[in-house]
């Protein structure tokens, strides 16, 4: 049981895993505008735990960070225009109540609804595909729709959710959870769940961007 391949360090290598990448990705997301980055690095490491095909996490981690900084800023910085806007329009129909603000507000509540279970996927496949920025909001919008005939885009969305509710019920008596796995926890379970999704969504583009990013893994192993 002790052994070190055996199920107790197992178990435990995996506790220490999401332990570093909870607290890199808390880091990494302090100044906000780089929140984006940080969760595309987090899913790039996170499927290769799930796939048991992790090395070195935090240099994953950071190589990951660095080669989609660009695309998941801008796209992070979309998302966060789009909820501010959609927040708006929900106070509005709601402080200043007319004969259409009940349609608005149904309109509102699905506009919403839609670009959560896009975000979903967003920087999943980010950290995966060679996309442009439509074409990452097309994949992620598409994987989305087929996540929904077997349970897997709602289950992701629990997933991603449950924090927020865990903070908002639990108050300050959570933050060591915050601290130790807020992020890394439902990204976990997340990757589990869209891991064989992305399988069913592979082409020339995911080899691509594997191949650079073990390309350098090579070079820094022979330097």
């Amino acid at each position: 049981m002790f052994k070190f391949d055996g199920p107790v360090m197992r178990i435990m290598d995996m506790i220490t895993n999401l332990l570093i990448l909870n607290f890199l990705t808390l880091i990494c997301c302090i100044p906000i505008v780089t929140a984006g980055a940080a969760f595309s690095a987090l899913h790039y490491v996170m499927l290769k735990i799930v796939r048991g095909e992790e090395s070195y996490i935090a240099r994953n981690y950071f190589k990951a960070f660095k080669r989609n900084f660009k695309q998941s800023t801008i796209l992070w910085l979309i998302m966060l225009v789009v909820y501010a806007l959609l927040y708006i329009d929900f106070r509005m129909c709601i402080l200043y109540r007319t004969t259409m603000s009940g349609f608005v507000l149904i309109l509102v509540a699905g506009v919403a609804l839609e670009v959560f279970l896009i975000s979903l996927y967003v920087f999943p496949v980010i950290s995966r595909y060679e996309y442009s920025n439509v074409g990452i909001l097309k994949t992620s919008l598409t994987m989305s729709v087929v996540g929904l005939k077997k349970f897997r885009t709602i289950l992701s969305g629990i997933a991603m959710l449950l924090p927020w509710i865990a903070l908002y019920f639990g108050g300050f008596g959570i933050i060591p959870i915050i601290v130790f796995f807020f992020f890394s926890v439902p990204a976990f379970l997340r990757a589990m769940l869209y891991s064989n999704m992305f399988k069913e969504f592979e082409h020339d583009g995911v080899e691509e961007k594997e191949t650079e990013i073990e390309g350098e893994e090579m070079d820094n192993a022979e330097v």
